[in-house]
């Protein structure tokens, strides 16, 4: 891939407030984009996104992708070219703490965010981001591929991948 390619292209990031959404929002101001995230608060002051300092060189949307409204008005306000959806419910153990939450989070927000594309004519590429607890756990020492089958025991697996029934 051509790295030019996000050179002054709108770039929108789910999640950027999250340990990989920041660092993917640092390499995409790196590559010169031009960005924008939509997350919930970062979880502490240590977080990479708070020590890096990149929500003040971005457009740092707060909201919740369980909710629609929300999630429209962000794509609305900044007409994304290209999309990185990061946002989830991410921690095996909240998972288990909160699995309605979890649901909710990793299925309708993923939801939302395809809605706000469809709906979004400036987009021109998405890259849905998900974890290798999508696929069942078979404890094997290589990484899972895309072949793999998919599914999970826990409430974040399972809410990261439809099991095979």
């Amino acid at each position: 891939m051509n790295p030019s390619v996000f050179q002054h292209k709108k770039v929108l990031v789910t999640g950027h407030t999250g340990f990989k959404g920041a660092w993917l929002s640092l390499w995409l101001e790196m590559l010169g984009a031009r960005l924008a995230g939509l997350a919930l608060a970062p979880r502490t002051e240590n977080d990479v996104f708070v020590l890096s300092g990149i929500g003040r060189r971005m457009q740092d949307h707060r909201g919740d992708i369980r909710d629609l409204d929300t999630v429209l008005q962000v794509f609305d306000a900044e007409q994304p070219e290209i999309v990185f959806h990061l946002a989830a419910q991410a921690l095996v153990l909240d998972g288990y703490h909160d699995p309605a939450g979890t649901f909710a989070t990793n299925t309708q927000g993923t939801a939302h965010i395809l809605e706000a594309i469809r709906q979004t004519p400036s987009v021109q590429a998405a890259v849905l981001v998900t974890t290798d607890k999508c696929y069942e756990n078979k404890e094997w020492v290589y990484g899972y591929r895309e072949t793999d089958p998919m599914g999970g025991h826990d409430p974040y697996s399972a809410s990261k991948g439809q099991p095979n029934w």
